[in-house]
């Protein structure tokens, strides 16, 4: 989508009904041809315009941040055909973007595109005949979730963002939304949440399954402070996660993560390899999933329209040849040597992460950056081809966004200091359910942590955000030692030595289409890497 933040909102305010997402609660047929006008006025039109919010959530388009998370992390290369292959991300891997890099200027869109339909959703529900009890709140309770989530992914991956939470009279107004601070970023995604959380049920049913529940909006306020706690305040200079009147500080994470524990709504699975099993998604270690099915057919590559998980093709394995339960994919996101490396002889969550070509496979087409090496948990699988539409677009594997393995694992690091025995309890749950009892740890620290998170969580995304939290030389020796590569392999001229360039923060420039959109002075690059 190569759409700008000021057209979208024009053009969203006209075809807001013109969406479409998936399974359950998001399976809903789209509709056409309902304007803004005549549009908010009954609980199921609300329902469909809380999906549009949903959509911009779950869309993929370029720009799956789980996916560059990792390419950007010592977690994975970004692989594909040659070095020109997806260059955006090609750009990012190697510290080289600029204003004009693709990814930065769709995940900006897709992120506002989301708040416009957030803010239009506020601001219209006082128009709907609200007939359920508690429906209106639990609604407007998962709209700011969603709205926090943008502005989370927009505050870690450009910092100075303009803070919109209403729908403008003109397009002309949003061409001198000023920038805010991170701080004010920050303060907003705070009130968003602490609004909702007690609004939101503590489970969804099957039915609603992929709505949002008060676990999964208590775990993003958990995951969001970790990385304010260790990389806002020291980088972003934003001092306080709050909304004024409550801090989501060290003891109210602690506590919220306690309540998704002591609730009993969640548990660990006993067997890692039935997260992955695509015929138990929405399972009881899920606290949320991004929904996606094969229910639209889609065929167009412009990404809006794609209801299945298109990411699953990305980094699937190129021309394979024999094992036929892989479908053909791009090679993308390829799992670094230093992932592979770091679990422990006999950890069965290895295999469960890294899907190994060169054992498993006759032949295949050894690509661009190859390790061997593919995401399993995600890679395409030809027993679950769509049933119309392009086949590449519609695999209906969810994405497990939060689960309940972080959950203990956050709880166990807040604690380590704090209560020793209650972090040991929660971080050996997670760890022995893989490795067995005999593998308990007696004490902790901080290296354990983060080894059992990027074990536990391989191929999901977390890896880059635990790293800059932890500073920027941490980040560096990781992401550096990770390009260096194994003595015979065939390929090592794939790997140009790459250098961590801490003046870019993680983060990506303010789209060059932006700047040039809203008036003179209204949006500068503030990352030191892109002034």
């Amino acid at each position: 989508m190569k759409k700008n933040i000021i057209y979208v909102t024009s053009f969203l305010a006209l075809t807001l009904g013109s969406i479409s997402c998936s399974d359950s609660f998001l399976e809903l047929e789209p509709k056409t041809g309902q304007v803004e006008a005549n549009y908010y006025k009954t609980e199921d039109q609300a329902l469909l315009a809380l999906t549009a919010v949903y959509d911009a959530y779950a869309v993929q388009n370029w720009q799956f941040v789980p996916i560059m998370s990792d390419i950007f992390s010592d977690d994975a290369f970004c692989g594909g055909a040659n070095v020109n292959d997806m260059s955006q991300w090609q750009e990012m891997e190697m510290f080289k973007m600029t204003p004009e890099n693709n990814t930065s200027g769709d995940l900006w869109n897709r992120c506002y595109s989301g708040i416009y339909r957030a803010n239009l959703y506020l601001q219209k529900q006082a128009d709907i005949e609200w007939k359920t009890e508690g429906l209106k709140a639990r609604m407007e309770a998962e709209t700011l979730f969603l709205r926090a989530y943008f502005y989370w992914d927009l505050v870690r991956h450009y910092g100075y963002v303009p803070l919109i939470t209403e729908v403008l009279p003109s397009v002309e107004d949003y061409k001198s939304i000023p920038q805010s601070t991170p701080a004010e970023i920050f303060t907003q995604i705070a009130s968003d949440l602490l609004k909702a959380i007690p609004e939101l049920p503590v489970q969804i049913t099957t039915a609603e399954k992929g709505r949002i529940s008060k676990a999964a909006a208590q775990a993003l306020a958990a995951r969001i402070y970790l990385y304010h706690e260790g990389f806002a305040k020291t980088v972003l200079g934003s001092t306080t996660f709050s909304d004024g009147t409550t801090t989501i500080d060290k003891a109210y994470v602690q506590a919220a993560l306690d309540q998704i524990i002591s609730s009993n709504a969640y548990s660990l699975l006993p067997n890692y390899a039935d997260l992955w099993d695509w015929n138990n998604q929405n399972n009881k270690e899920s606290i949320l999933e991004i929904q996606y099915s094969d229910k639209a057919k889609s065929g167009d590559w412009g990404g809006w329209n794609i209801n299945g998980n298109f990411a699953c093709v990305w980094i699937s394995v190129r021309n394979p040849e024999g094992d036929d339960s892989i479908f053909p994919g791009w090679s993308l996101d390829i799992p670094s040597w230093s992932l592979a490396n770091e679990f422990e002889a006999g950890d069965p969550r290895k295999d469960a992460t890294i899907y190994n070509a060169d054992v498993k496979m006759s032949k295949y087409n050894k690509a661009f950056m190859n390790t061997g090496y593919f995401n399993k948990k995600y890679m395409a699988q030809s027993a679950y081809i769509g049933s119309g539409g392009d086949q590449a677009h519609n695999f209906p594997r969810n994405f497990v966004d939060i689960r309940y393995a972080e959950v203990l694992l956050m709880a166990a690091e807040l604690y380590m200091t704090d209560n020793a025995s209650k972090a040991l309890s929660y971080f050996n749950q997670v760890r022995t359910r893989s490795l067995g009892a005999g593998a308990a740890l007696t004490s902790l620290n901080i290296d354990a942590i983060y080894h059992e998170r990027r074990v536990e969580f391989g191929g999901e995304g977390l890896r880059k955000w635990d790293l800059l939290r932890r500073g920027n030389d941490y980040a560096a020796a990781k992401i550096n030692a990770s390009f260096v590569v194994p003595q015979g392999i065939p390929n090592p001229a794939d790997f140009t030595v790459r250098t961590f360039k801490a003046d870019t923060w993680g983060m990506f420039p303010i789209p060059a289409s932006e700047i040039r959109n809203t008036n003179k002075d209204v949006l500068k690059q503030m990352v030191p890497a892109y002034k």
